[in-house]
């Protein structure tokens, strides 16, 4: 049996710590690359690499799934109606029997404070327990795909450190981290996080080129916060050449792939970009965002509520 984890203790002992040329002739045909600075980041409001899965095999795992017990089928219940005290108290049950889906959720809720203070600490500490079950052949796809993302949270803790629990960033570990999950699964948040980290030259050779491939391909996958830096690198003319109806274009995409309540400010953005655009600048970049909309369609049951 589990205890239930609270102390920086118990999350140190928890831690542990290319692509062709013809692609990279296509991200240098697509995005008009050229040697400048970089962009605005999302990290204050998305808690830094925060991510819901767009990618339709990564989505988070569903509920009815053979091994939710009572105390998950209440917990999801209670979750899905806002009673977080109710579904922390039932989570808590089921990861005391050592079930890693509760341990995931419970990792969620205090990563984002729901119906608690937000601890990072007591949040790493069970994304750890998930990613300590990590088995590469598990036939389980939802809980496969819960202990992925588990090493994602982790990776993203890494890139950031948690002061609380004794945890210094370490850049070159969450890049390793991330390459795996990009390498092994295609995973877009990962993908996102090495574009942002190969771009500042964090835990890897800066190289703005890789970062822009690395966006490019969690785009492909309809990750909003990778659309949104792109919006933002076109507008503003950074690694790229300025081109406001690339830019609005990306904002467009960025819209369709996430909610207002998950990025207010991708929707706060696009308004400002969508304003600022002319008549035939936005024409086009809806023809454009439609092009690409139709070839890389974004997850609809992702964004469901």
């Amino acid at each position: 049996m589990f205890a239930t984890p609270t102390s920086s203790r118990f999350v140190k002992a928890a831690s542990r710590p290319a692509r062709s040329a013809a692609f990279a002739l296509l991200a240098v045909l697509l995005l008009g690359l050229s040697p400048v600075a970089h962009a605005k980041d999302y990290e204050a409001e998305a808690g830094f690499f925060s991510y819901l899965p767009a990618a339709p095999k990564l989505n988070l795992p569903s509920l009815d799934i053979p091994f939710w017990t009572d105390d998950l089928k209440k917990a999801k219940k209670a979750y899905n109606n806002g009673n977080f005290d109710r579904a922390i108290r039932f989570f808590r049950k089921a990861s005391e029997d050592g079930n890693i889906v509760a341990d995931w959720y419970l990792g969620h809720i205090y990563r984002t404070g729901r119906g608690v203070p937000r601890d990072d600490a007591t949040a790493f500490s069970y994304y750890s327990r998930v990613s300590e079950s990590y088995d590469p052949d598990e036939r389980d796809q939802n809980r496969l795909r819960i202990m992925v993302d588990a090493q994602l949270r982790i990776a993203d803790y890494y890139r950031i450190g948690i002061a609380d629990a004794g945890i210094k960033a370490n850049h070159k570990v969450a890049a390793r981290s991330y390459l795996k999950i990009a390498s092994t699964y295609g995973h877009p948040g990962a993908q996102y996080s090495l574009g942002l980290m190969n771009i500042k030259g964090q835990g890897v050779k800066k190289n703005p080129q890789q970062g822009l491939k690395w966006l490019i391909a969690a785009a492909r996958k309809r990750h909003a916060l990778s659309e949104a830096y792109l919006g933002d690198l076109y507008w503003d003319g950074k690694l790229v050449q300025r081109d406001r109806t690339r830019a609005l274009m990306w904002y467009i995409l960025a819209r369709q792939s996430t909610k207002p309540s998950e990025y207010p400010s991708i929707f706060d953005r696009y308004n400002e970009l969508n304003a600022a655009a002319r008549e035939d600048e936005r024409l086009e970049a809806e023809a454009r965002a439609r092009v690409w909309a139709d070839q890389y369609p974004a997850d609809r049951n992702a964004l469901s509520d």
